[in-house]
């Protein structure tokens, strides 16, 4: 969802999907990569076959991914991994004992011994995104022991991995019926802060806010940011209840030139919000972004100062793609077609129903370079 004013833009976006866990881990910071992907690279670095063995087995048993072989053609990346950090000794695979190096490699003992002085261990699976090599969530748990078995770590990581796909399969399904916009405070705009604001809401069995708190963000705009979220309305979930954190990003848009300054910074805003209701029954309604960017700036019309609110409507299909776009308020002809060309490659995540039509509106402005930031 996108929201700007002429002297403003406050945006909010979905982004992290959490669940609690008596394991150490970090929660997902792309809750749409995970419960898009189809298919696994999984990659072993526990240094003992018995226990990636078994993390394999559990993964192929839930069946929730294609296993491949070509980590080019995954999804995602799963990588188990013990801690190699300091060393040590270990008590594994029925009472064996052995030292895992500094690589996290493991030599077996000839023969247990138990006299050795044998350190805690851990195992650790990360979830990555194969373009950008980033971590999407990571947990650790012990090795193991006699009550939780010495080889199952790595099957023990899995069936994590295996809940937090399900609460961001949850996340994801999450469909918004009432979208409120944050007002910028008053005092924050005059003192020129800007910055995001993450806050955690608890969407109950009737889709409505049972709690929100700011977890992050400049102080000035957190209070704002919260009773924002508070007014937010779902459609009632499946699985209640169900975590979400959202980012609310506060930015000061373009200032008006002093008069008989030319502009000389070319800015396009966007003022829509998705996703829309339907204006009719049985006509599918948005209910997520997957490629909208904004227009361009033409830089003929920037050269000439070309500025103003263009209003447009676009005709959105079932498959998601905008198939009709149509000016209905003009700025320039450069500007119209620019904007045109730009929207006509969109696609948005909709909802069954028919194709649908909503108003968008662009703002064009020129602006001069605001003092604060040459200061």
């Amino acid at each position: 969802m996108r929201f700007s004013a002429h002297l403003a833009a406050i945006s909010l976006v979905v982004t992290l999907v959490t669940a609690t866990s008596a394991q150490t881990q970090k929660e997902i910071t792309n809750a749409h990569a995970i419960a898009s992907a189809k298919t696994i690279y999984f990659e072993d670095k526990s240094g003992l076959d018995a226990v990636g063995k078994k993390a394999l087995a559990e993964l192929s048993k839930w069946g929730r991914f294609q296993i491949v072989q070509d980590r080019k053609k995954a999804d995602l990346i799963l990588v188990l991994e013990t801690d190699p950090h300091q060393g040590g000794n270990l008590i594994y695979s029925g009472g064996q004992t052995g030292t895992i190096d500094s690589e996290g490699h493991i030599d077996e003992d000839n023969f247990p011994n138990y006299n050795k002085q044998a350190a805690v261990r851990y195992g650790f699976l990360t979830a990555m995104d194969p373009q950008t090599g980033k971590n999407l969530w990571s947990v650790s748990q012990r090795w193991g022991g006699l009550l939780t078995g010495f080889d199952s770590v790595g099957e023990r990581l899995v069936k994590e991995f295996e809940k937090q796909t399900q609460a961001a399969e949850r996340s994801s399904n999450l469909k918004l019926i009432k979208s409120v916009f944050p007002t910028y405070p008053q005092e924050a705009s005059k003192k020129h802060i800007e910055g995001t604001v993450v806050v955690r809401i608890v969407v109950d069995r009737d889709g409505k806010i049972a709690s929100a708190r700011a977890l992050s963000g400049p102080s000035e705009l957190i209070t704002a940011s919260v009773e924002a979220a508070k007014q937010l309305q779902y459609e009632p979930p499946e699985n209640a209840p169900v975590m979400k954190d959202l980012e609310m990003s506060y930015n000061l848009g373009p200032k008006p030139c002093p008069p008989g300054n030319k502009g000389e910074i070319a800015n396009v805003l966007s003022a829509f919000q998705f996703p829309k209701k339907p204006l009719h029954p049985g006509e599918l309604k948005i209910v997520g972004e997957l490629n909208d960017p904004l227009p361009p700036y033409p830089e003929e019309a920037r050269k000439a100062g070309k500025e103003g609110d263009l209003e447009m409507v676009v005709t959105v299909a079932r498959s998601g793609e905008v198939v009709g776009a149509r000016v209905t308020k003009s700025v320039d002809r450069m500007i119209d077609q620019s904007a045109i060309a730009t929207v006509r490659t969109w696609k948005f995540k909709v909802s069954r129903g028919e194709q649908a039509t909503f108003p968008i509106k662009f703002l064009y402005r020129m602006s001069c370079t605001p003092h604060w930031i040459s200061e």
